[in-house]
């Protein structure tokens, strides 16, 4: 069969603009069925016309769409646009897995697979194909469908791989990596044993037997594909929910990195935790010698009481700011996650939470409004509680308000985000800041200089985009919040 592959478009918002990360999920199940013709179109890094795409849908036999929840709506639009020419269509990924029932009552979808994708792909592509290897649709776990007589059915759950190695390797020949920023994803393990009240990872990768909520793959298996990597690129970005969750695993990858020589031709970037930072400082070393010049760190607020109702009590303000210290000693570069307006924040509260991330003088940050996705515990708790105030995906894209709490309504939160972000990048040092850091040819992160003139010109282009677009602007800074600290 001819297969196209399709990272639907969203609603452009935040620091979207910016970073673009490749559809490795894609990729990975494309591998799966290595005998289908395979083809890729990724809507985030390419402009491609109705007419043109129905085109592509003359010559193909199916499509399989992944969409994140603001991308849903366009998802579907493509659906139905593919099933017009007769194409067989399947959704998944993770808006597909949170609210099933909503895509798969989409009579232009065929079948939705819940959950991790690989296996369950690979037996439906079959069975479609013809070769059902003795397996009806009831049979396949993770999936949905709709049989004759338009009822849902919702197989059984399917128990999650324990071994990732036996999985094959990402097509990463579907790609172009100058498209994405020079940054190309790497995998090294899925799932995360904490459970942040507002995320939504641990329902995307949520095994029916609860046994396998963290798995990973081997060193070995990681340097493959390291080497399978376009070394052009200018980092490699480890997409897992927490890199450092195990943390003599990652010191061992780290190890296995220095000793390859890789990290004399190429950086990387990954996500970590506060805590497990702070409480082994000597990772950090490690991480520097391996070549790890950016980490993404969810901050999300200053107030204790914030970040223990969020499930994250092991984290203190105290020390976000020894671990920020000890990061920027070594000049790697910081990405910083805050969460604007999380239930129990007053306006004021929230200003401090933006006063406090201004003076830690992070590399980037993104503000994101509380936000309950579909199929959450959070969310349930916030319907019960009748706080959502839309059920327009749209607006679930990180940067757009969809609740209220008890303190801020839905227009307040969004003008708190829309003020944070000018506060930040616009009220003057951040650009300095940045100027200041990476072109110093003697600094701490004078790295950057090899990389500056194929990243910041696509950075700085695609930030101002951002600011126009979403009409962020000096005047949303309020008074209140410039004297935050007088």
């Amino acid at each position: 069969m001819k297969i196209l592959y399709i990272n639907p478009p969203q609603i452009r918002a935040g620091l979207d603009y910016v970073f673009k990360a490749q559809p490795l999920n894609l990729l990975s199940i494309a591998a799966a069925v290595p005998e289908h013709d395979a083809k890729l179109i990724d809507f985030k890094i390419q402009r491609i016309s109705q007419s043109l795409l129905e085109s592509e849908f003359n010559r193909c036999d199916l499509v399989a769409i992944t969409s994140l929840t603001p991308q849903i709506y366009s998802a579907l639009r493509i659906a139905e646009l593919a099933k017009k020419k007769g194409c067989i269509t399947i959704l998944g990924g993770y808006h597909p897995t949170l609210d099933s029932d909503f895509v798969i009552k989409n009579n232009s979808v065929d079948y939705v697979i819940r959950g991790e994708g690989e296996n369950t792909f690979q037996e439906l592509i079959a069975l479609i194909d013809g070769n059902q290897n003795g397996k009806s649709k009831k049979e396949i776990n993770g999936i949905s469908y709709r049989d004759k007589a338009g009822k849902i059915i919702n197989t059984q759950a399917r128990f999650l791989e324990p071994n990732l190695d036996n999985f094959p390797m990402p097509r990463r020949d579907l790609i172009d990596y100058e498209d994405y920023s020079l940054i190309a994803s790497l995998e090294t393990s899925r799932g995360c044993p904490f459970k942040c009240r507002f995320c939504c990872i641990h329902k995307m990768w949520e095994d029916p037997r609860n046994k396998l909520r963290y798995r990973t793959k081997s060193i070995k298996r990681i340097l493959q594909e390291i080497y399978k990597i376009d070394l052009h690129n200018n980092f490699i970005f480890f997409v897992d929910d927490n890199f450092t969750i195990n943390v003599e695993r990652t010191k061992k990858i780290l190890n296995a990195i220095i000793k390859s020589g890789i990290s004399n031709q190429i950086y990387f970037s990954c996500q970590s935790r506060i805590d497990t930072l702070y409480h082994n400082p000597s990772l950090i070393d490690l991480m520097h010698k391996a070549g790890m010049k950016q980490i993404f760190l969810g901050i999300e607020s200053v107030h204790q009481q914030s970040l223990d109702r969020m499930n994250k009590k092991n984290i203190t303000p105290s020390m976000t700011r020894k671990v920020v210290k000890m990061l920027q000693d070594f000049g790697i570069c910081i990405f910083g996650g805050v969460i604007i307006g999380y239930p129990g924040e007053t306006k004021k509260m929230v200003r401090q939470n933006i006063q406090f991330i201004k003076d830690l003088e992070l590399d980037f940050v993104q503000f994101t409004p509380i936000t309950a996705f579909p199929g959450t515990e959070f969310f349930n708790k916030m319907v019960e509680k009748k706080r959502i105030r839309t059920r327009n995906y749209r607006k679930y894209d990180l940067f757009n308000s969809m609740m209220d709490t008890n303190e801020l309504d839905v227009k307040e939160l969004q003008n708190l985000v829309l003020e944070a972000y000018s506060y930040y990048y616009l009220s003057g040092g951040w650009l300095r800041l940045i100027t200041k850091r990476y072109i110093n040819p003697f600094g701490k992160y004078n790295w950057y200089l090899s990389k500056i003139h194929k990243v910041a010109r696509k950075v700085i282009f695609n930030g101002l985009q951002m600011f126009k677009s979403q009409g962020i602007s000096n005047g949303l800074i309020s008074d209140k919040l410039k004297l935050i600290n007088e």
